[in-house]
């Protein structure tokens, strides 16, 4: 199983100049109360419900995919017909005559490393193989000169 780093994104609506910020590896735009990105209102028609989504590719970058919208999505004026990649500067217009949204900033976020759980044979009451029971004996004789 591969990891897929989420991604930040900053969303800057050319005609209103507001910003839109969202994380993760999946990102909606549309008009519906579960997209990530809502640059309208529910009641506006050029944009469907889901109307396009930014998904972190298998190179690890970031594309944007019409969503079956009914208007069509355009990246830098060409409409997309397959998951294309998405720039720092790109433009994108949810329908002909849409709202257009400014990708202002994009980055991936830190990788986080989780802790590394305990050895079974170190947590105090848990059972123990023979090769846990030899280890343990041999760190107390000869690493530590015992």
């Amino acid at each position: 199983m591969s990891y897929l780093r989420p991604y930040g994104i900053t969303l800057l609506a050319m005609a209103t100049g507001q910003r839109f910020e969202a994380k993760g590896t999946h990102i909606r735009i549309g008009r519906g109360n579960e997209c990530e990105v809502r640059p309208v209102r529910s009641s506006d028609t050029i944009v469907s419900r889901v109307h396009a989504e930014l998904s972190v590719g298998p190179t690890g970058g970031l594309m944007l995919q019409d969503s079956e919208s009914k208007n069509g999505t355009f990246l830098n004026g060409d409409r997309i017909v397959r998951a294309t990649p998405v720039r720092l500067g790109d433009k994108i217009m949810l329908g002909r005559g849409g709202p257009l949204l400014l990708v202002e900033g994009m980055g991936t976020a830190p990788q986080i490393l989780a802790p590394k759980p305990a050895a079974p044979w170190a947590v105090r009451g848990a059972p123990r193989t023979v090769w846990q029971t030899i280890r343990e004996v041999f760190a107390r004789t000869f690493l530590r000169g015992n």
